[in-house]
């Protein structure tokens, strides 16, 4: 115990809550992660995205490693990163859910004709990337991307993500 009566681990107890606090603040914005494997659209909600390079434009995606997308895209598949605004909340309650056997998640969301990969007709935009490399970050993996395409589709803002606690969703 110290001068004030606190102890060792109340100390590291608040100096975490303290950071989850602080992390939580970083904001962030709300995408779709999309690919198609085997004729099967698939995808991710997303707050951990981020660009990571100029020239050639890079784009990161922090990937949790209990996610099957881990296993599905390698070096040189595609996928697309769909920047999404408060217009797509329908979108976010369906990848939300947790999946079940035979689910559609893209089942009355409106899709953009002619892409390769599942790309929001009503998104801010989209960008679609080439995977390059993982690397690790403890509980995630960084999915190391080259951004190759890409547009602006509507005037909307992109949608904002604010956590109570840095340590968690």
């Amino acid at each position: 115990m110290n001068q004030t009566g606190e102890t060792a681990v109340t100390t590291e107890t608040a100096q975490k809550e303290g950071l989850g606090k602080a992390l939580g603040r970083i904001a962030s914005g709300v995408f779709l992660v999309s690919f198609t494997k085997d004729g099967k659209k698939d995808g991710m909600l997303s707050t951990f995205v981020m660009q990571g390079g100029f020239d050639a434009p890079v784009v990161v995606v922090a990937v949790n490693n209990k996610r099957p997308l881990l296993d599905v895209l390698k070096p040189g598949d595609t996928f697309v990163v769909n920047v999404m605004s408060k217009a797509n909340m329908d979108v976010y309650k369906s990848f939300a859910k947790p999946f079940q056997e035979g689910m559609d998640r893209y089942e009355g969301i409106a899709l953009k004709d002619g892409t390769e990969h599942p790309v929001l007709a009503n998104g801010v935009s989209y960008i679609t990337c080439k995977v390059m490399s993982y690397a690790p970050a403890t509980d995630h993996q960084l999915l190391i991307a080259e951004a190759i395409d890409g547009e602006q589709l509507t005037e909307e803002e992109p949608m904002i993500h604010l956590r109570k606690n840095g340590f968690g969703y």
